[in-house]
């Protein structure tokens, strides 16, 4: 599920191209809760300095309260240059598996689902290997306890074009739990409640998607894909989303991956306001209108799993000593991430939209934290309120650069030194110099082995780009394969041009 050299000046992108980025939709104005205005134009400030602090291409902002949308802006670039506006396509990763979540309990309100039947009553086709798998209800595949995991090598991670494909790959799996006892989050628990969607409503998920959920909503710029990032490519032109480097980003097409349930949908800002307003008003859209049950916000919010930390699409991510409990989820594609917030007490809700990836760490939920911060009145002074996060992702890739600079500049040390390398172990059996030669090869040798478990998995070939998933981590493993392979190639030169000269018999006059 998982993917050079430091260029100069490509560092934070200055401070007068994103401020004039950062303008997005709306007049930065307060927004009146009912209790007091939340301060829209801090927001802005908040969220354009710290686009620019973290290097990242373009994020967008969605701000709720008691089924009321407070704020919806954009900030930032989109691939093309363009600015970043609250309706600015992105993808939303596996906040998709909330709206899958949605779908199912659209269906239980009907009457033609019930949560706690096996899945088997509703997609005969599912026929698994293992007895017990055949006792996976609905309810398991939406918090995650169905038993069914995935691993480096699972059979899931083989290419797959369509739901029922997924679905046949999910009966050759076995269980590593009986269902019901464990939580393993596990994108094809979601594949497998998408076809339950097509088999159940005889339409296909993204029809119905669209039909019970986006369009009672209003979310009319929103749709699932197969493959979102292509989806997003295609109607943008572009590359559709970036990756994090050296403090800056990076324009990157997603490499392809089949996401249907589980992570497939594209949104807006402005759709996900939309969105998350039935979970803060009991259930009813933006515009007051009945949505879903009250019942419904609640078993979706509960969580079900042994743990109590899963619930239908959503997880508590109340961090530990935090006094403000939340539901939550993230989503990280490996161009882009986004974040979606529900702080029941304060009936606030928030989503972050943004078409970079970063690693080592995430950014969306830093500026999740910090709308709510200032939406619920933390530092209400001047100057006052949440700091913009550190940019620890860049620190991190100056640290791999400096790293990468060292393993070159002795890489050349030792191409320098062969000769002379050569003439103190010249004498040595062979055996003996290839264990010394050996461990150089070390970091080929797990460059290749990446590339042996893609193709063993069965993956898209263009899977193989998951090396570049960080990428100033991908360049320092480059330069140690190519300066290592390189030194073993002029060290063992070297022995070769020596041992002649050392096997010839002495001249004698």
């Amino acid at each position: 599920m998982m993917r050079w050299v430091l260029r100069a000046g490509a560092g934070l992108l200055t401070a007068s191209v994103l401020v004039s980025a950062a303008v997005g939709v709306g007049p930065a104005a307060s927004a009146d809760t009912g209790d007091r205005p939340v301060d829209t134009a801090r927001i802005d400030r908040f969220v354009a300095d710290t686009v620019e602090a973290q290097g990242l291409a373009g994020v967008s902002v969605a701000l709720v309260r008691d089924g009321r949308i407070l704020h919806t802006r954009g900030y930032g670039r989109g691939p093309g240059g363009g600015p970043v506006t609250a309706e600015t396509p992105m993808m939303i990763a596996s906040l998709s598996k909330s709206m899958t979540a949605m779908a199912v309990m659209r269906l239980v309100e009907a009457g033609e689902v019930e949560l706690d039947t096996p899945v088997r009553d509703y997609v005969p086709e599912f026929d698994p290997a293992d007895p017990r798998a055949e006792r996976i209800t609905v309810r398991q595949l939406l918090d995650h306890t169905s038993g069914l995991s995935s691993g480096l090598l699972s059979p899931d991670r083989r290419a797959k074009g369509s739901l029922r494909e997924a679905v046949a790959i999910l009966s050759s799996m076995a269980t590593t739990a009986e269902p019901g006892t464990r939580h393993a989050y596990f994108n094809g628990n979601y594949w497998l409640l998408a076809r339950m969607v097509e088999k159940v409503s005889g339409a296909p998920f993204r029809t119905y998607l669209d039909k019970a959920v986006f369009a009672p909503l209003g979310m009319d710029a929103s749709a699932a894909f197969e493959d979102p990032g292509a989806a997003i490519a295609a109607a943008s032109g572009t590359a559709g989303g970036h990756t994090s480097a050296y403090g800056t980003s990076v324009a990157r097409r997603e490499p392809p991956d089949f996401a249907t349930g589980s992570g497939g949908v594209v949104s807006t800002a402005a759709d996900m306001a939309r969105w998350l307003a039935p979970y803060t008003s009991g259930g009813r859209t933006a515009d007051g209108e009945p949505f879903v049950s009250a019942a419904t916000v609640d078993a979706m919010l509960t969580p079900s799993d042994p743990a109590g930390e899963y619930a239908l699409g959503w997880r508590d991510g109340t961090p530990e000593g935090d006094a403000r409990p939340r539901m939550s989820h993230d989503g990280n594609a490996l161009t882009s991430s986004a974040y979606q917030g529900i702080y029941r007490e304060s009936g606030y809700a928030v989503a972050v939209l943004s078409n970079t990836f970063t690693l080592p760490l995430e950014t969306a939920y830093p500026i999740a934290e910090g709308v709510i911060d200032i939406a619920e009145g933390a530092g209400t002074d001047e100057g006052a309120g949440p700091e913009v996060p550190v940019a620890v992702n860049a620190i991190c890739d100056y640290v791999l650069a400096a790293l990468t600079a060292l393993t070159a500049a002795l890489g050349v040390r030792r191409i320098v030194r062969a000769p002379a390398w050569a003439e103190r172990l010249g004498g040595r059996s062979t055996p003996r110099l290839a264990a010394r030669l050996s461990p150089r090869l070390l970091p080929f040798a797990l460059g290749c082995g990446f590339v042996a478990l893609v193709v063993a998995s069965g993956a898209d070939a263009r899977f193989l780009g998951l090396w570049f998933v960080w990428p100033a981590l991908g360049v320092w493993a480059l330069a140690a394969v190519v300066s290592n392979l390189a030194t073993v190639a002029v060290r063992v030169r070297a022995l070769r041009r020596l041992r002649p000269r050392r096997a010839a018999p002495p001249h004698h006059a």
